[in-house]
C-alpha cells in the first residue's frame, strides 16, 4: 500500500494559530491592524523565524507594504491593546540620517528566542471588551488619560512612534524622507525651507527623488525659497514645470 504523501508547502510560510484566528480579539482586528500584524510576521521570516522582540520594522517598511502612514501608529496601538504584539523598544530619532526603529515581538511566536509565547490575546474574554479596547486604542483615549504627550504609547516620550495623531509625518528632523505617493502630491514635498531638509546642493544616495520616487543620486533643489526637495539631476526640469502649474491652478481656484 502506497504511503499517504504528506502536504507541503513550496516556500517560507507563516503558522498562526485556529484558536487565535477565532478568538474575539483577532476577528475585531481592523484592515490596517492586520496588515501591520502581517508585516512583522514577514519580518520574523526575513529572521529566519528568530529575534522575535528584536524585530526592527521602519514606517518606511509599512508604507511599503501598503498601509497608509497615518494608520500606523493607531494600528500599532490596537495590536498592543489587544495583545497580538508588544513594543520592545520604542523608536525615536538620532543624528543624521540614521534613525532607531522600532522593535517588535509577537506573543504568539513560539522561537529560539521566545521559547514560552504569552498570548496575551488569550486574556480578551469577548468580543464586547475586544471592540472596546481595540476602539480606545486607535483613539488614543488610553494615552491621554496617562499625561504626558497625548498622543505618546510609552508614557510621555515625545520621541515615540505615536508622535501625532495621524502618525508619523515628521518633516522638521533632518534627515526625513517626505513621503509622496503621486505628482497630485507633490505640495507634501513643497515646504518653508524653514523646516529645514537639507542644504541647498546637498547630495544624498540613500534618499528618494522626490518626484518619480526612485533610490539614486539626489541633491537638494531650493525652489523660490518655498520647496525644499531632493531630486535626480533628470527630475529637477520636470518637477518645476510641474510644481510652476500646481501652484499657478492653485492660485486660479483661490481667485
Amino acid at each position: 500500500m502506497a504511503s499517504r504523501k504528506r502536504n507541503q508547502i513550496d516556500g517560507q510560510f507563516n503558522a498562526r494559530l485556529i484558536e487565535m484566528m477565532e478568538h474575539p480579539a483577532y476577528r475585531v482586528l481592523s484592515l490596517s491592524a492586520r496588515r501591520v500584524l502581517d508585516r512583522i510576521c514577514i519580518e520574523l521570516a526575513h529572521h529566519g523565524g528568530n529575534d522575535n522582540g528584536k524585530l526592527p520594522v521602519t514606517y518606511e517598511h509599512f508604507v511599503e507594504y501598503g498601509i497608509d502612514r497615518h494608520a500606523i501608529a493607531p494600528a500599532i496601538r490596537e495590536l498592543e491593546a489587544l495583545g497580538f504584539v508588544e513594543v520592545t523598544q520604542r523608536g525615536r530619532p538620532s543624528a543624521g540620517e540614521f534613525r532607531l526603529p522600532n522593535l517588535f515581538r509577537l506573543t504568539c511566536v513560539n522561537c529560539k528566542s521566545t521559547p514560552n509565547p504569552t498570548h496575551e490575546w488569550r486574556r480578551i474574554p469577548d468580543i464586547e471588551t475586544a471592540e472596546a479596547r481595540a476602539r480606545a486604542a486607535r483613539l488614543g483615549r488610553k494615552q491621554k488619560a496617562s499625561g504626558g504627550n497625548p498622543h505618546c504609547t510609552d508614557g510621555g516620550n515625545p520621541h515615540c512612534e505615536g508622535q501625532s495623531p495621524m502618525g508619523e509625518t515628521t518633516t522638521t528632523v533632518p534627515g526625513v524622507e517626505t513621503p509622496t505617493t503621486s505628482i497630485s502630491r507633490v505640495e507634501v514635498a513643497a515646504f518653508d525651507v524653514r523646516s529645514y531638509r537639507g542644504a541647498e546642493g546637498e547630495t544624498s544616495r540613500r534618499r528618494k527623488c522626490d518626484h518619480c520616487h526612485q533610490r539614486g543620486e539626489t541633491r537638494m533643489v531650493w525652489h523660490d525659497r518655498t520647496a525644499a526637495v531632493w531630486l535626480h539631476d533628470a527630475c529637477v526640469g520636470t518637477w518645476k514645470i510641474e510644481y510652476a502649474e500646481r501652484n499657478s491652478t492653485a492660485s486660479e481656484v483661490a481667485a
